[in-house]
């Protein structure tokens, strides 16, 4: 009878004997049959060395099949592969599939779960925003913190009563009489504004991000002071801007051929050095890039280019490019006589209003009061084209 069914005979034996019936009787079948079961182990062991072998032959002779064709393969989490080719590892063993049994997996970079390498590039790209032009070419003349109640007083002539009288006088004659009368005017600062509400974590948490708020405040405030000094209709809390400020040029026929923006820009400017060339010497012409773009693209009857733009210069006046400018119109004048009086930079300051307090939060606030002034009596040292292209048409007949 073989051991396993000597076990069996003894199992149903002692069913029903206590524990310590049970645990002698399987020391003595073991004293008894020692030696066979020792021969049984031995043999089962061969028998699996004798399977490894087996399938460590065949992954030796796969390895020399993908040496042979130049092929690599990189393996990742062996186990796992070798969990799912159990099947057919067993059935090459056991000799009854001849099949080649492929283990791989490729590693990319992909493999990596949420991968957080990388080239980091540390600073925060701005917004793209118009180039201040206008501002930047006009004097500021400083508002201080004082007792001026936020405005800008001046006294100038009254030009409706005053009146030249100077003339030739013959002996014994009379002499004219002028009249001077002066008034006084003021204009208010206004102010320009921007808010944006955040968060306290984001203000302690995000220190870079958070400055580029302040930037960002402070360039939209600037864009809104930029368009209200040239188009601020001086109505409500609107700047009284420099289009606003400047009288218009009244084109008259004068027989130009082909005449372009240099022509226009040069009778503008004799329009006014023509009275007031003793005190006015007009240097600059403000423009957009569109309306500039039809003298800088303009070539006479060989191609050649009109514009010299080596000098940057039109008719003796520096070219103002300003995109705030509404198109097809230019301006010209003097510029020291447009003065920006300004309280010094854009104000940064942080509050929390309202519920915010409760509510962990906060408003960056950014703000800019100002004004543009050209005094009564020197608006004549300014000229503006409000439709260059009817203009032109006027300077050719």
């Amino acid at each position: 009878m073989e051991l396993k069914e000597q076990l069996e005979a003894l199992t149903l034996k002692l069913e029903g004997k206590s524990q310590t019936e049970v645990k002698n009787a399987i020391e003595a079948f073991e004293v008894k049959h020692n030696e066979a079961l020792s021969l049984e182990t031995k043999a089962i062991k061969e028998e699996f060395a004798l399977e490894l072998k087996k399938v460590q032959d065949h992954a030796d002779a796969l390895d020399v099949k993908l040496q042979a064709k130049s092929t690599k393969k990189v393996t990742l989490n062996l186990a796992d592969e070798l969990k799912e080719k159990k099947a057919d590892i067993k059935s090459v063993s056991n000799g009854t599939k001849s099949s080649d049994v492929e283990i791989k997996a490729v590693t990319n970079l992909a493999s990596v779960t949420n991968n957080a390498q990388g080239f980091f590039i540390p600073e925060i790209t701005q917004l793209g925003y118009k180039e201040r032009s206008l501002y930047n070419i006009l004097p500021k003349v400083g508002v201080s913190d004082s007792n001026n109640g936020g405005v800008v007083r001046y006294r100038d002539w009254d030009a409706a009563t005053t009146v030249r009288a100077a003339a030739m006088i013959a002996e014994s004659g009379t002499f004219p009489e002028s009249t001077a009368k002066f008034e006084w005017y003021s204009k208010s600062l206004k102010k320009v504004g921007d808010t944006l509400p955040v968060t306290e974590e984001f203000w302690e948490d995000e220190a870079q991000a958070a400055a580029e708020l302040t930037m960002f405040l402070d360039i939209n405030v600037n864009l809104v002071v930029d368009n209200q000094i040239v188009n601020g209709n001086n109505t409500g809390q609107n700047l009284d801007g420099i289009y606003s400020s400047t009288p218009a040029y009244t084109a008259s026929a004068s027989g130009i051929t082909a005449p372009n923006l240099k022509d226009l820009a040069i009778k503008v400017r004799n329009d006014i050095t023509r009275t007031q060339g003793g005190k006015y010497s007009p240097d600059f012409l403000l423009v957009n890039s569109l309306t500039m773009e039809s003298l800088i693209l303009a070539k006479d009857a060989n191609s050649n280019y009109i514009f010299d733009e080596s000098t940057g210069t039109l008719g003796g006046l520096n070219v103002v490019v300003d995109e705030n400018v509404a198109d097809n119109s230019i301006l010209v004048g003097d510029r020291r006589y447009a003065r920006i009086y300004e309280k010094t930079g854009v104000v940064i300051t942080r509050g929390t209003p309202n519920a915010q307090f409760l509510e962990d939060e906060m408003t960056i606030k950014a703000r800019k009061r100002m004004l543009l002034l050209v005094k009564n009596g020197d608006k004549s040292g300014f000229r503006k084209v409000t439709d260059v292209a009817a203009a032109l048409v006027t300077l050719a007949e």
